[in-house]
């Protein structure tokens, strides 16, 4: 390899080694957080919740993963997440009541706006012994000027429902 080739080999490696900026300093990554195992007896289940615009009362659907129906009714959350990080939701279906804390973890401008977990902390009738936990997305419906972002909800995760 003659002397050209080679110092242009080597400026290309040091300009890939470079940070973007020389005074930047390089942030540590760090391994995402492992994830908890679901609870004994889990299923895959899905819930999907719909909102009218900037209101608190709604309806939802839970299915499980390869979609049988397993209730569906009224969602109801205790605030927004306009205002607070972690709301209660209550979901009134025909099989009973489903209280779950939903963590907003991130909220972003762009789609979804936000993210986040949920955990059942209790129930009653057929959910009076139901445990599990997930993740949520959130979004708007897509109508310009009218929507919010917490129009649409999907909370994907284990729980025993049964």
């Amino acid at each position: 390899m003659n002397a050209r080739a080679l110092a242009a080999l080597s400026l290309v490696a040091a300009l890939a080694a470079a940070p973007a900026h020389a005074d930047a300093p390089t942030p540590p990554r760090l391994p995402p957080p492992a994830p908890e195992p679901p609870p004994a007896g889990a299923e895959r289940v899905e819930v999907r919740v719909t909102f009218p615009p900037w209101q608190y009362t709604g309806k939802f659907r839970l299915e499980t993963i390869s979609g049988d129906l397993l209730d569906e009714g009224t969602a109801r959350d205790d605030g927004g997440f306009a205002s607070q990080a972690t709301v209660e939701r209550v979901l009134e279906g025909a099989r009973g009541t489903l209280v779950l804390r939903v963590q907003r973890t991130a909220k972003v401008p762009r789609f979804p706006a936000l993210f986040g977990r949920w955990t059942v902390v209790g129930g009653t009738g057929a959910y009076a012994r139901a445990v599990g936990r997930g993740t949520f997305t959130s979004c708007a419906s897509g109508e310009v000027g009218k929507g919010s972002p917490f129009e649409l909800q999907t909370l994907v995760g284990y729980a025993r429902l049964r």
